[in-house]
């Protein structure tokens, strides 16, 4: 095979990178002392996911110099004249950028005047000169000029998925010419990024007709007259010269002067002394995976598989006697209630580990049963302590495999939470490793592969399991003796030892409990929900005067500012992607909506075309074939501010505000007709929080007569009684009170309720003059965070807040936002954690066969049998409101039903 030669556009992956995260939910990466950071990062995935699928035998990167200094500006002033000043926090990261590709020993090739596509042209035509295949790591259009049988274009589209590999077929088969015709296809369409002026009047198509029918440019500009198109053919007489101006501008010299040539370039190096601290300072924990290891002495790892009796017999000796290990299990998939157990490895002490299989060839003591019997007295003893990373789902596996794990009273995986919830890139073990001993655990793809390929572990040779499982003990026991000191230090052990782990099995009840769906309804929703569909569809098509795809962002912005122009009617400035589309995301859409009737429309496809993929048709699919319901899981350590979440499905996004999302949550069924669905929702649980965190004694009073806040709070601000308050006075009041939770400003409230931005200031004014504690406490909160930059509830849960100091604005103002919303917020997710313990604990205590099913935000849903009835809603009151003891009485409202919307 001919050598492999990797060229890389680097300024094109830098300004892909930072606008790929700019535009995304982040609004991009900064470091916690705001240093942006999302080009780095995206060109770093870049070069490490081309050198790990790829093994370049060589490689090299250029970048462009200063426009002014290019000779295509100087024979073409305007040359990329109406290109924006690149953004100055891409600008300030093109240095960090160039330092980490000289950490890689990558060469940066630059000739002065010359783009980096002639840099990369040149050394493309030197590579395929010398027999080299070469790739262009690239999406610009421009170097399709170059491709040929050994130039190609190498385009990662994400680091999840295949590149695309860019050959002449590929160029011909996307714009209609070959690749020896691009430079005259450019030259004829132009280039608005770059300025070029090409044909006016000729577009991608026309330029491709153009070039099918003439071949080349020099052809077409000298048999104009046979051009059929009378515009077309009067532009291009008229604008000859533009059009060969443009034929040199976008013409990729392949012979610029160079420092070095392709004799000199090889593959990349990763020197770890010279990229582990720049990558640390960067905050890329998990780019230290990618770097060679270090010389010198090695983590401690003495991992064994135990093959006989007497070796079994020896281990748990030896557990016995330690009182304490760490314990994993190796299974067949991701679900608990469907994977079967393959293994189990332990550990006692740090770099020693075993594993027991559960498939050796002969079984282990004759076979899985008896195998399980000899561990039962070990797995199902309080008195051995046992550490696990996620707890819940190895006791899934066990309890699958009919052993009930007893003794647990560490988990990994919540001790990171409860030491740091929002820590960039999660929880995981393999991650938590990397993180705090810099060590890169054997990851699974390597074991049982990816795609069709895949296999079980139990397909897997066992010596090649027994290392990685007694792996994933061994770190989860050295993260054991990491994290137990820190939790006591930083004060957490109430939440981790009184909340946190004592919910482990509540949650595991609730999901192998799972929830009943009524299919046939879900069915017949589907039908209503397509067919108005169908109808929102007919009437935009009537509103806008022709048929378009209402998925299609592309051609919903061409509709709405190119043919019907909207815009100008609703006086909104219309906003562009960077790949030159019109913005359609649902802000602009609910600006739009206003002023006309198509943008309303699309809005509602939108959100009824979500809630049909989504639920109604996709919860069928989730339902256990074994088990007849569908059992979502609970996570508890997601949500930076301690509230629970779901997935698979995720039962915590249902829609309540709509009709057809209502609809959904009625598909939700009791076991059967002799039970009902229980529902209780905390009252204003997070408003009863701030009056009780503030003292403040405008909400305590209200909230201990039972007057309605809302009411109360607006009677206050207006200095008026209770009776004269109107309902648009009350909504006012009820906008801004759970506003403030989430740091609400003037500007938020007025676009909420309808004020003017001077209205809202002085209302915001009023506001805290009436309740003046609640100012005091949101400004003592927020000076605590600047100084502890971190933020706690009532019970001792914590949130790191290092972006208190950020040099980034934004990034500074969220995290202000997050000071004061979390100690709320996470004190209600605290809340309502400790009422399902006392729920749970009572149901057992009473030998009830009622069963806790879902926890939704602030409230829960039980199945109850009738004859439980009253006896399930008297203890579902008395757990709830007496859950935490607060100056204020919290309040529950319940109800009952077939169904979850009838209960709610």
């Amino acid at each position: 095979m001919s050598k492999r030669l990797f060229l890389i556009d680097g300024t094109a992956v830098a300004y892909r990178a930072h606008f790929a995260f700019a535009m995304g939910p982040s609004g991009g990466l900064t470091t916690k002392d705001g240093r942006a950071t999302s080009a780095v990062f995206g060109f770093l995935m870049t070069l490490r996911s081309l050198i790990d699928r790829e093994s370049p035998d060589a490689i090299a990167v250029s970048f462009d110099g200063p426009n002014k200094d290019l000779e295509r500006t100087k024979r073409y002033p305007e040359y990329k004249a109406t290109r924006d000043d690149m953004p100055d926090d891409l600008y300030a990261q093109l240095d960090v950028i160039e330092e980490a590709v000289k950490g890689y020993h990558i060469p940066i090739v630059r000739s002065k005047g010359h783009e980096a596509d002639d840099v990369i042209g040149t050394l493309a035509v030197q590579g395929r000169d010398a027999g080299m295949t070469v790739y262009m790591v690239t999406g610009d259009k421009d170097f399709m000029q170059l491709v040929d049988d050994k130039i190609k274009m190498w385009n990662l589209r994400s680091s999840t998925t295949a590149p695309e590999i860019i050959g002449p077929k590929e160029v011909e088969k996307k714009y209609g010419v070959r690749p020896d015709q691009m430079i005259d296809f450019l030259a004829l369409m132009g280039d608005s990024s770059d300025n070029v002026p090409g044909v006016p009047r000729v577009g991608q198509k026309t330029a491709a007709e153009l070039l099918q029918q003439f071949d080349t440019l020099e052809a077409v500009l000298e048999r104009t007259e046979e051009v059929k198109k009378p515009s077309i053919r009067k532009s291009l007489t008229e604008n000859r010269d533009l059009a060969l101006l443009s034929q040199d501008l976008v013409t990729i010299v392949t012979d610029v002067p160079l420092d070095l040539t392709v004799a000199d370039l090889g593959p990349a190096r990763p020197d770890r002394e010279l990229l582990e601290p720049m990558f640390r300072d960067l905050e890329f924990d998990t780019m230290v995976a990618s770097l060679p290891k270090e010389e010198g002495p090695q983590i401690p790892q003495d991992y064994h598989v135990v093959r006989t009796e007497p070796e079994l017999d020896a281990l748990l000796a030896s557990l016995r006697e330690a009182g304490s290990f760490a314990l994993d299990t190796e299974t067949t998939g991701l679900d608990s209630m469907r994977a079967d157990l393959v293994g189990i490895s332990v550990c006692i002490e740090t770099g020693t580990a075993h594993y027991i299989p559960f498939n050796l060839s002969p079984p282990l003591l004759g076979g899985t049963e008896a195998l399980l019997e000899r561990l039962r007295p070990l797995l199902e003893d309080d008195a051995m302590k046992k550490t696990l990373q996620n707890v819940k789902y190895d006791m899934g596996i066990l309890r699958r495999a009919g052993i009930t794990l007893r003794g647990v009273d560490f988990d990994t995986m919540l001790a990171s939470y409860v030491l740091s919830p929002g820590e960039q890139g999660g929880h995981g073990l393999d991650t938590q490793a990397l993180r705090h001993f810099s060590y890169k655990k054997i990851p699974t793809k390597n074991i049982i592969g990816t795609g069709k390929k895949q296999k079980t572990f139990d397909e897997i040779d066992v010596d090649v399991v027994g290392q990685y499982a007694a792996e994933d003990a061994d770190f989860t026991w050295r993260l054991r003796e990491l994290h137990a000191p820190l939790i006591e230090e930083h004060a957490l052990g109430s939440v981790f030892h009184e909340i946190e782990m004592p919910l482990i099995p509540v949650l595991l009840d609730m999901e192998w409990e799972g929830i009943t769906i009524d299919r046939a309804h879900l069915e017949k929703l589907s039908g209503r929900l397509g067919e108005r569909l169908e109808e929102i569809e007919s009437r935009v098509y009537d509103r806008a005067g022709g048929e378009f795809n209402l998925n299609s962002p592309a051609q919903v912005g061409e509709i709405l500012f190119d043919k019907l122009e909207v815009h100008k009617l609703a006086k909104v400035r219309p906003k562009k992607t960077r790949t030159g589309q019109w913005k359609t995301d649902a802000v602009m859409l609910e600006k739009l909506a206003a002023q006309h009737e198509v943008p309303k429309l699309i809005l509602d496809y939108r959100q009824l075309s979500k809630l049909k993929s989504t639920y109604v048709d996709s919860l069928p699919d989730d339902i256990n074939p074994h088990t007849g319901r569908i059992h979502t899981s609970f996570n508890q350590a997601v949500a930076a501010t301690g509230r629970l979440s779901s997935d698979g499905p995720n039962l915590q996004n249902i829609p309540i505000r709509t009709e057809e999302g209502r609809e959904v949550r009625r598909a939700f069924i009791s076991r059967d007709e002799d039970w009902v669905l229980l529902s209780a929702d905390y009252s204003q649980i997070e408003l009863r929080i701030l009056a009780h965190m503030s003292g403040d004694s405008g909400l305590t009073d209200a909230f201990n007569r039972g007057d309605d806040i809302h009411t109360r709070t607006i009677a206050l601000i207006y200095g008026i009684i209770p009776e004269l308050v109107t309902p648009d006075m009350r909504s006012q009041a009820k906008v801004i009170n759970y506003g403030l939770i989430y740091g609400m400003g003037a500007s938020r409230l007025a676009n909420e309720t309808g004020m003017t931005p001077p209205e809202a200031k002085k209302f915001i004014a009023s506001y805290f003059r009436a309740l003046p504690r609640v100012k005091t406490f949101l400004d003592e909160t927020l000076e605590a965070a600047r100084n502890n930059l971190e933020v706690r509830t009532m019970f001792g849960r914590r949130r790191l807040l290092p972006e208190m100091e950020s040099q980034n604005v934004m990034q500074r103002i969220a995290a202000e936002n997050m000071a004061v919303n979390t100690p709320i917020q996470g004190s209600a997710a605290d809340v309502i954690k400790m009422a399902m313990l006392k729920v749970h604990h009572r149901i057992k205590e009473e030998k009830l066969r009622t069963r806790m099913l879902l926890q939704v935000h602030d409230e829960l849903v039980l199945d109850v049998p009738n004859d439980e009835l009253e006896q399930a809603q008297t203890l579902l009151k008395e757990c709830m409101e007496g859950a935490v003891d607060l100056s204020i009485p919290l309040e529950v409202s319940m109800g009952h039903g077939r169904n979850w919307l009838d209960a709610h």
